[in-house]
Parts: C-alpha cells; sequence; structure tokens
C-alpha cells in the first residue's frame, strides 16, 4: 500500500480533525486529495471519476454512510474503499477515528482483506441510472395519488397501490429496507431484498435470488438511487433492477459476519439508555 486518495464531507474540509488525519497519512502514505477535500500538502484529483487503478491503491472515505456511498457510485471503475466514520451512524463503514493509527500500520502491512458487495443497476429502454450500493427506491411523488406498481420477478406477477417499491442490496437491508419492515441479510450473500411500502394489498417483504426484477406504475414516480440521486419517471416506464456488472470493493481488518446489524442493535441498545 503506497498511495491514498482522500476525499470527505464538505464540512470536515479544513478541521482539525481533518487536518489531523491528512498529517498521519502523509507521513506514511502518497496522498492525493479529491473534491470537497483539499489540503495544500497533498496532490489534488478534480473528482472522484479521476481517480485510477493504476496511480492509487485505495481510497479513503471521511463522513458516515452517506459519504462512502457517494465515494463508491462516484468511482469510474470500483476499488478498494476504506470508511472512516466521522458522521452519524457509521454502519457501513470499517473505521473509527481512534482506530487510524493501527489502520496505517495494517495497510503498511498487507494485513487486511477484500470484501466485495454486491450493487444494483436500475435502467429503462432509453436510460441507465447511477448504481446503487444500497437500494433503488420507487416511489409516489404526489400524496394525493396512490399508484398501482405492477412487478414482475421470477416468472411472477403482482400488483397493488402502494406509496413505492424498496429494491435492496445485503448492504442496504439496514437502510431504508430495514425501516419499512424488510429483514436484516447477510452482508456477504449476493440476493435482493424486495420491500413494499405501505401496499393496500398485502405484499410482505422478500428476499430474492439474483434475478431481473421489473417495476411499472400507473403514474408517474420518482427513482431513488442510495436515498441521494432522484430521477424522474413517466407512467408506462418499465424500470429493469439487476445486477451491477462492478460489486463494490472494501477494506477489512477482520471478518466479521453481520457487522452490519451488530452495530444497529448497538445503536438501538445506546437510544434505549
Amino acid at each position: 500500500m503506497k498511495t491514498v486518495a482522500v476525499t470527505s464531507k464538505e464540512s470536515l474540509v479544513g478541521t482539525p480533525v481533518f487536518n489531523e488525519i491528512i498529517d498521519v497519512l502523509s507521513s506514511h502514505f502518497d496522498v492525493f486529495t479529491i473534491p470537497p477535500a483539499r489540503h495544500p500538502d497533498c496532490k489534488g484529483l478534480p473528482s472522484l471519476a479521476a481517480v485510477s487503478t493504476d496511480r492509487q491503491d485505495l481510497v479513503l472515505s471521511l463522513g458516515g454512510d452517506g459519504t462512502l456511498l457517494t465515494v463508491v457510485r462516484g468511482l469510474k471503475k470500483q476499488m478498494p474503499v476504506l470508511g472512516l466514520n466521522l458522521g452519524g451512524r457509521g454502519i457501513i463503514n470499517e473505521l473509527e477515528l481512534g482506530d487510524l493509527p493501527i489502520a496505517v500500520e495494517r495497510l503498511k502491512s498487507g494485513d487486511y482483506h477484500l470484501e466485495q458487495r454486491t450493487r444494483l443497476r436500475t435502467m429503462t429502454d432509453e436510460k441507465t441510472f447511477p448504481d446503487a450500493l444500497n437500494e433503488v427506491y420507487l416511489a409516489r411523488p404526489r400524496h394525493n395519488v396512490t399508484p398501482s406498481f405492477l412487478l414482475r420477478f421470477l416468472d411472477r406477477t403482482m400488483s397493488s397501490k402502494m406509496d413505492g417499491l424498496i429494491i435492496s442490496t445485503p448492504t442496504g437491508s439496514t437502510g431504508y429496507s430495514y425501516s419499512a419492515g424488510g429483514p436484516v441479510v447477510l452482508e456477504s450473500l449476493e440476493v435482493f431484498i424486495m420491500t413494499p411500502v405501505l401496499p393496500i394489498n398485502r405484499i410482505p417483504p422478500v428476499v430474492l435470488p439474483v434475478r431481473e426484477i421489473t417495476v411499472s406504475s400507473t403514474s408517474a414516480f420518482d427513482v431513488t438511487i442510495d436515498g441521494q440521486q432522484v430521477f424522474d419517471a413517466k407512467e408506462g416506464d418499465e424500470m429493469h433492477v439487476t445486477l451491477a456488472p462492478e460489486p463494490a470493493c472494501f477494506i477489512r481488518f477482520s471478518p466479521q459476519p453481520f457487522k452490519q446489524l451488530s452495530k444497529l442493535l448497538s445503536e438501538n441498545v445506546i437510544q434505549q439508555q
């Protein structure tokens, strides 16, 4: 491990914590910064898309889960990503701030492993949307209209009036899908989770093998990728949700199945105290 590209959420740039992290990294690695991160002592890259697998060994994400999702989605080609939690929940992130010195030594010695995570590709006949690490949320944009969603998967067809539909990965099973009553799934599985949102005809959340899911609606709807990017879809548009060709790649320091569930349960205990 020789080169590290660093990006962060905007509010961290220039803070003492940000500068301290850059100083620690710069004493061990060749450090590049990616907007909005910037530091006078580091080389700069114009964007996440400019990160090159030929020049950088990993991307370090400083922030919360939202920052990490943005990083993965913004890479032109997937490469190892390491998340350092300086945000809120940090359920997907690997490190807390106090872990950094030990993490640096383990990166230098190669004492880590790579973990791949399933992503979703969503497209119509005319358009391909950004790939999602967490979920694709298809939802009604107006609350005075409840559309009927038509779902086709595994040679079956079902429909219901409902507020929307969440199709998530195992990584996203602790996100919006969980809030809507979906199951938490082991992160390493290659499955999709389909969670209806307030269906009139009761449809339970379903864990599916990786196959194409086709969704259409009787009225216009929003397509939200990872809770961050929102696109318009027209009545009758068919959304095809399938496996993205490139999985996300995370740096991990120890195998911890159901790590996200453990963090989620710890968070719930803290809130109850």
